[in-house]
């Protein structure tokens, strides 16, 4: 699907690009923003392995957040299939260490759902976390999303092994 760019009043939200590399590594260096968000470790360089990631990103339906203010890309939203039986799309998101707590995060994913639930078939978004990263939990209810229980041992973590995902829906 082709990304349509969506502005707030301190974001723009647009299709991620290769040229984002330098700005998102700031996020994907960080080992904590990996192994919460992901489960993987943080890259060390900005190498081949990154500039390949990079290339993967630009081809999917990933939206780059960038301050107005600055420029700056701030944070990377994804959004996959949520393979339901209805349309709909499961949203990750990725934020720079020194803007977390600020509120982007929030008014980012907030714009997405509404312009999707606005300009698309999109009915529903799901969302999760890995059960000991509460505050993604927290980020969730706030936008409004509903538990829907415990998908166990889902995912592979680098350092947990494999832990339990809470999962979320929002329905339109």
């Amino acid at each position: 699907m082709e990304v349509f760019e969506i502005e707030t009043e301190r974001l723009q939200l647009r299709q991620f690009r290769v040229k984002d590399a330098q700005d998102v590594f700031a996020i994907f260096s960080d080992e904590q923003t990996t192994l919460d968000c992901g489960g993987y470790h943080a890259f060390d360089a900005m190498d081949e392995e990154y500039d390949r990631l990079m290339q993967k990103f630009a081809g999917q339906t990933r939206y780059s957040v960038v301050r107005k203010a600055d420029g700056r890309v701030i944070g990377v939203i994804s959004l996959m299939d949520a393979e339901r039986a209805v349309p709909g799309w499961e949203l990750g998101i990725e934020m720079a260490p020194d803007v977390r707590r600020q509120g982007c995060a929030r008014e980012a994913l907030a714009a997405v759902i509404q312009a999707f639930f606005e300009k698309t078939d999109t009915v529903l978004f799901t969302g999760g976390h890995y059960a000991y990263n509460t505050i993604s939990g927290k980020l969730l209810k706030k936008l409004g999303f509903t538990y829907e229980g415990i998908e166990h041992k889902a995912m592979r973590h680098a350092e947990r092994g494999p832990t339990d995902l809470v999962r979320y829906y929002l329905e339109k």
